[in-house]
């Protein structure tokens, strides 16, 4: 239930699972129960679990409470066993000191002296200022957990002056304007009052300190941050809407800096690129050149980067601890400060964090985002393609041109840098490298029709073939030592920018003696020399390198790498520039009008290093963490995943779906209209008959289904083909004049835009036909993660068996790969791995159809094929129960008729009820 003012949300029904109090907002579905079990026991025993829970049926919603209720019950319990641990510490510390001064006195005790009273063990506070035997320690929220992270990893210091005690002085209050944190609170948790400090003998020094236990934070991944935007919405719901949240984006989400901002001399490709541009010396002098003018550091980060930083200031300014994107990017406009760098310290102290599943999965984002993970729980959602993403982290594509590019700017810190010997390495290392990869090149004889060349070969023998070279694991080891090294610049650039700067801003404004324009002014000025420190593509290609190289020459996983060699001729321009201006890595840089471009033809390498073993990355994952929650709609069979990703997962569950049995209509189309075979092989689906039949089919449907209706097919280039021969038979007008038929595009930034006419025709805002036809591909955009509830989706046309193309290089060695391993490792074999990868897609976008428990659909298998028994057992588990097989298409079509009617009956009686 959802109410204004989020604070006074009520739980409607509590549970208790395993002694952990669960509050939910509506009355949880059995299956909702089972998963809340799950996910408790999972956490207390700190083990895996993998949760199959079909969509519609809440499954987020009981991720989110029975987690955070765990989080909550277990902060209780650390807390507890810290203050059990202090006080006996305590009493332990009492009686040592009881003991010394007992043993001093005896010494210093003289016949003529009357015996000293001993010392009571509760010390007078106003005798001994700053030692306290008080068991109760009070630690305010975010004075000292937030703030913490200002403090600076020198010797600890008593603030003790009357300057830092005279908290109420203008100086050192914020202003109104300001998203730093107000003195007058949270620093004053960070003083503590010692008149006599100087005076008295610092008694306190053994004294045993209160320990604050770690909590285990919950990372909550899923696989777009659309997905994510929802999630946050049912948090919202929950009587966890207080809980500190964190969503981690990247720049294209979360900048507010102008794209155009240099434009028309300077075009950014990404928001990712502009940032980097405006933070990296090098690259705002060799712009400065460019368009003759001084170029500053963004002037969001230096006003603000790196004060969004307390979810106290949220609140101060009306964003509440549970917020999304927009929310964050809307205070950074507003007060002028860098959204991204804003919620890398929000991070710190964050009690649940959201994020695309890569973020953690991918090692050089993990790094790069600086992320620990020890000890805390991590949730998947959406995780049936989790091997894929695991192998894709684990694999490298190392294109020769970006990699002489990078040696090239070693090279030139080599000859300007101190550390020359370091970055003389690192270009010696990618110059072999590079060589090797000429000499391999130079062994491709034969080209396709494309001017395209490739040879592979082995982890194994390629390693050999390194070592020969003078590039295998002992020349590595060097080059990854000093990688760490040029890494480290990069740390260090990332703390100081994010972190220093912001501890030294706080203690300025507790002194009270520096203001913000002359600490900008003290930033921009330590600005390391331009020709110090490599770029940020350098840096990205060694962590790169250096991540699956360490894989690679790993032991353990040297046999699961598959190595190849693309040589392709390119077509690249060329721009012929004055010499004597300056020169850059990029070419010449001229400030002068542009001059004619020249279009020549390069070969180029792209060397890869395809990782056939998603173990390879997700074993580090699972040794760090706590426990690895991994859930989805479709994750059978579950025994690919243990296999496949090296992990046991004590805890699983299939759960039921919450639907009736007549919610949902599911039958096989083996033979359309005209009684042509609809089975979709790639030799059927190019002939005429077939494409005409499959648009009878849709036209149909599209007759007999209301609103919207969803079309998923195999490729985009089968959509494509149907698309333009309906145009030609006049079929695509006949369709249009019954329903807007709309193309899923294969640009994602042009989905959202196409979603709104869908909705818009839906409902029939736009007048003409009320409904709308969506062709879509499966494992596109359309088939996981939006909204498709209601009249949105009344039928869902599934067209073909979606099997990966087993052309690619990646699906044929893996198939090949599982051949020879599935005995040793316990995988699948080849064929029915490949077959799985087909009905996790398949199954996904079946799940659009039933969004909620009130929610009605009918699914159409499109494929002679479904009519076997064998090909219906790759189904979901609630949709396998349902599948029909009808031998014609008039009796599929009066079924889907009265399936229709019946459920329009009963929305409209239930409605005349209510």
């Amino acid at each position: 239930m959802m109410s204004d003012a989020k604070s006074d949300v009520r739980p409607l029904f509590t549970y208790t699972i395993g002694g952990v109090k669960i509050e939910m907002p509506v009355r949880p579905y059995p299956s909702q129960v089972s998963m809340m079990d799950k996910v408790i026991r999972g956490c207390q025993k700190q083990q895996n679990c993998l949760l199959e829970s079909p969509t519609g049926s809440g499954k987020t919603l009981a991720l989110l409470c029975s987690a955070l209720a765990w989080q909550r019950a277990e902060k209780e319990r650390l807390e507890k066993l810290s203050e059990e641990e202090f006080q006996q510490k305590l009493i332990e510390w009492q009686q040592k000191e009881q003991q010394k001064k007992q043993q001093k006195e005896k010494k210093q005790k003289k016949p003529n002296t009357p015996e000293k009273k001993l010392a009571e063990t509760n010390i007078s506070p106003a005798k001994n200022k700053g030692l306290c035997l008080s068991t109760d320690v009070t630690i305010s929220d975010d004075s000292e957990e937030e703030m913490a992270i200002f403090k600076q990893p020198v010797k600890k210091r008593k603030i003790n002056n009357s300057r830092d005690l005279d908290v109420s002085n203008d100086k050192s209050k914020s202003n109104d304007d300001s998203i730093m944190t107000d003195d007058s609170s949270a620093n004053n948790s960070l003083m503590t009052e010692d008149e006599n400090e100087n005076n008295e003998p610092k008694i306190e020094n053994n004294l045993p300190k209160k320990t604050k236990p770690i909590i285990p934070v919950i990372y909550f991944c899923t696989r777009t941050h659309k997905q994510i935007e929802q999630v946050i919405k049912e948090l919202q719901r929950t009587s966890f809407n207080n809980a500190r949240s964190c969503v981690l984006a990247s720049r294209e989400h979360t900048c507010i800096q102008d794209s155009n901002i240099f434009y028309p001399q300077i075009s950014y490709k990404s928001k990712t690129e502009l940032c980097r541009d405006l933070l990296d010396p090098r690259a705002r002098r060799r712009n400065s050149i460019k368009l003759r003018k001084p170029i500053d550091r963004c002037n969001y980060y230096d006003n603000g980067g790196v004060k969004i930083s307390t979810y106290g200031q949220l609140a101060k300014f009306g964003v509440s601890s549970v917020w999304d994107i927009e929310d964050i990017v809307r205070l950074g406009i507003t007060k002028h400060s860098c959204p991204y760098y804003g919620t890398r310290l929000l991070l710190k102290t964050a009690e649940i964090v959201f994020c695309p599943y890569n973020y953690i999965i991918d090692p050089v984002i993990r790094r790069t985002m600086n992320l620990k993970l020890k000890g805390h729980v991590i949730i998947v959602d959406e995780a049936h393609n989790i091997e894929d993403q695991c192998r894709d982290a684990a694999s490298l594509q190392l294109d020769q041109t970006n990699m002489n590019l990078a040696k090239a700017d070693c090279e030139k810190i080599y000859k300007s840098s101190g550390n020359s010997v370091t970055y003389g390495r690192l270009a010696r290392y990618l110059s072999d490298l590079s060589k090797w990869i000429d000499e391999k090149s130079n062994d491709i004889k034969t080209y396709d029709e494309y001017n395209r060349g490739v040879l592979s070969w082995s982890g194994t023998y390629t390693i050999a073939s390194f070592d020969d070279f003078g590039v295998g694991l002992k020349a590595f080891e060097i080059f990854k030592k000093d990688c760490d090294t040029a890494l480290a610049d990069l740390a260090e650039e990332n703390e100081s920018e994010e972190t220093k700067n912001s501890k030294k801003e706080n203690v300025e404004n507790e002194l009270g003696n520096k203001d913000e324009n002359e600490t900008i002014e003290n930033n921009s000025s330590k600005d390391q020399d331009p020709d110090s420190a490599i770029t940020n593509a350098t840096k990205t290609l060694l962590s790169s390198i250096c991540s699956v190289f360490s894989l690679f020459y790993d032991e353990k996983y040297k046999y699961d790498y598959h190595v190849s060699l693309v040589k392709v001729m390119q077509l690249k321009k060329f721009e012929h520039k004055e010499r004597g201006i300056m020169t850059g890595i990029g070419g010449w840089l001229n400030s002068g009008p542009e001059e004619p471009k020249d279009t020549r033809p390069v070969w180029n390498n792209v060397v890869s290093f395809l990782c056939l073993n998603p173990a390879a990355v997700f074993d580090e994952l699972k040794s760090t963490v706590r426990n690895i929650i991994l859930t989805s709609g479709t994750l059978s069979p579950m025994q690919s995943f243990q296999s496949e990703l090296g992990t046991q997962f004590p805890i699983a569950l299939e759960a039921a779906h919450v639907i009736k049995q007549d919610q949902c209509w599911v039958t096989s189309v083996g033979v359309g209209p005209s009684g042509t075979d609809l089975n979709g092989q790639f030799q059927n689906i190019n002939t005429y008959n077939y494409q005409d039949e499959m648009g009878k089919v849709l036209l149909d449907v599209c007759t007999v289904v209301p609103h919207g209706v969803l079309c998923f097919m195999p490729s985009y280039t089968l959509m494509d083909k149907l698309y333009n021969r309906w145009q030609l038979t006049g079929l695509l007008n006949r369709l249009n004049q019954i329903k807007v038929v709309m193309c899923e595009p294969r640009r994602g930034d042009q989905l959202e835009e196409l979603m709104a006419k869908y909705y818009a025709a839906v409902r029939g805002d736009e007048g003409g036909p009320r409904g709308a036809l969506f062709l879509a591909v499966y494992r596109g955009k359309i088939s996981e993660g939006l909204d498709f509830s209601d009249n949105n989706a009344r039928a869902v046309v599934a067209v073909g068996i979606p099997f990966p193309n087993y052309k690619e290089e990646s699906v044929k060695h893996k198939k090949d790969y599982n051949n020879k391993h599935h005995k040793n490792k316990g995988l699948l074999p080849g064929w029915e791995w490949y077959q799985i990868q087909a009905y996790r897609a398949l199954n996904q976008a079946l799940g659009r159809c039933i969004r909620h428990k009130n929610d009605w659909g009918a699914i159409l298998l499109v494929d002679s094929r479904y009519e076997q028994p064998k090909n219906q057992s790759g189904l979901s588990k609630w949709i396998r129960g349902r599948v029909e097989n009808n031998s014609s298409w008039s009796t599929i079509v009066a079924k889907l008729k009265n399936f229709v009617e019946t459920r329009q009956l009963h929305d409209s009686t239930a409605a005349a009820l209510t």
